[in-house]
């Protein structure tokens, strides 16, 4: 009877047993997520607190050096360059030209945009913060910069759109920079006598106005190929070809200067003007060629001809040297419209000379008689076909010539000299058929060895 008893007290103490264990584990497992989620908060609170902290720093970091940078600037004179009464400051230049304006040549100048960088060292403003300092201000009114000028500018302005249009930064070890956009017009001394197949190359002398060799001086970043940036090279007449820099010294009465050129190479495009200046010059050559194909007879029409193309050739060339600046020299393009003009004056000296190497007609030898006949002629080969002539005698002693564009007034010969005379009248000059060929085999010559001649001149330069 006991040991049943005892099997059942086993049993329920068993049971108790995996309850209180199954209690326990499952407190185990809240109280491991109750600190888990307690560490979570405080990594999560601990991030927050280090951003919040870095950001307070970098914003003391900020108003320290703005303190600092203040401090210099009231202790500081800022007509006293860096280093004064020691080594020069040594200046680096850098422009990135964002575009070319208009070359004129009537004034020689040509304009572009640019972006002036200048680098230079000022110990006074060296500290011991990590980042830069920057701002968008113009410093020359703050503290020493360079005094630096172009020196063949006419024009030239900063930009103030929205506001000034400059940036300073200032590093830990003091080095300085300075950027402002200027838009620029200078001086280009041009050479126009290959025009308009010429290439003009235009200088940029940067230097400084008061500061000589022993104060300042000046040279490209990262060397004499990479001190400029070309963002846009389009232009209406003119394609850039070449860039060149160039660092020397410029000595004059009141010592040496350094000095930094920028050479442009401006190539001008022909295609314009071949189609405004030389396709029309050619065609009034052309059309004076026309008179050599009219009767010498029709002087209204040859002489009209003539004199309608030389105006036309004289306005041509005026309105093509109307924008160009009064040289003492010839331009290619003026040796092209005078030699055009000279092939067109020709043809109407070739017309006065047909007029006074011909036949010659009296037209005031006319008889009158009251009855008047008609008479048969032959045609000679030579003349006008399909032109109808006829002849009506006056009297015994003259007769009338008559066709559909006029009459002439002959006296009446015999059958032969009366052909002869007619033949006379109405055959083309020697002359005339002799210029139909020479006119336009001188006039391509020239052409060629024109275009020839200016062409090699142009792959020269």
């Amino acid at each position: 009877m006991e040991f049943p008893l005892f099997k059942m007290r086993v049993t329920n103490l068993a049971m108790h047993l995996g309850v209180a264990y199954l209690v326990l584990c499952t407190f185990s497992l809240w109280c491991t997520k109750a600190q888990c989620s307690s560490g979570n908060h405080e990594g999560r609170g601990s991030r927050v607190d280090s951003k919040e902290k870095a950001l307070q720093e970098s914003r003391n970091n900020a108003y320290n050096l703005s303190v600092f940078i203040n401090k210099v600037l009231n202790a500081s004179d800022r007509k006293v360059r860096p280093n004064a009464g020691g080594k020069p400051v040594m200046v680096l230049i850098e422009f990135k030209v964002i575009s070319f304006g208009e070359i004129k040549e009537a004034n020689m100048e040509y304009s572009f945009d640019i972006f002036l960088r200048q680098w230079w060292n000022d110990p006074r403003f060296a500290n011991n913060f990590t980042n830069p300092f920057t701002m968008a201000a113009d410093p020359t009114t703050m503290f020493w910069t360079p005094d630096t000028y172009f020196w063949n500018v006419k024009k030239s302005s900063y930009h103030h759109v929205t506001r000034e249009n400059m940036r300073v930064m200032i590093w830990p070890d003091g080095k300085i920079y300075f950027s402002s956009r200027i838009t620029i017009t200078a001086q280009c001394d041009m050479d126009l006598r290959l025009y308009p197949m010429d290439t003009q190359h235009c200088p940029l002398i940067i230097e400084s106005y008061a500061y000589t060799t022993n104060d300042l001086n000046y040279t490209w970043k990262g060397g004499q190929s990479q001190g400029i940036e070309i963002v846009s090279k389009e232009m209406a007449q003119f394609d850039l070809i070449d860039v060149r820099t160039a660092t020397k010294s410029q000595k004059n009465s009141k010592g040496s200067f350094a000095s930094l050129t920028a050479t442009f190479s401006f190539r001008r495009r022909t295609e314009s003007f071949v189609s405004s200046v030389y396709v029309p010059a050619v065609v009034l050559v052309v059309l004076s060629w026309c008179c050599f194909f009219i009767q010498p007879e029709a002087v209204p029409a040859r002489i009209g001809l003539s004199i309608t193309t030389i105006l036309t050739s004289i306005l041509l060339q005026g309105s093509v040297n109307s924008n160009m600046p009064k040289v003492s020299y010839m331009k290619a393009v003026d040796y092209f419209l005078l030699t055009s003009f000279g092939f067109i004056f020709a043809a109407l000296l070739e017309y006065i000379l047909v007029l006074n190497s011909g036949p010659q007609f009296d037209s005031n030898n006319v008889c009158k008689r009251s009855t008047s006949e008609q008479m048969d002629l032959t045609i000679d080969s030579d003349c006008t076909p399909n032109v109808d002539i006829v002849v009506k005698v006056m009297d015994e002693g003259a007769c009338r010539i008559r066709n559909k564009k006029g009459s002439y007034n002959v006296q009446k010969e015999t059958p032969k000299i009366a052909t002869a005379r007619i033949k006379s009248v109405r055959k083309q000059h020697w002359i005339d058929r002799i210029s139909r060929f020479i006119f336009p085999t001188f006039y391509v010559i020239f052409i060629i060895c024109y275009t020839s001649y200016y062409l090699s001149k142009r792959k020269e330069e």
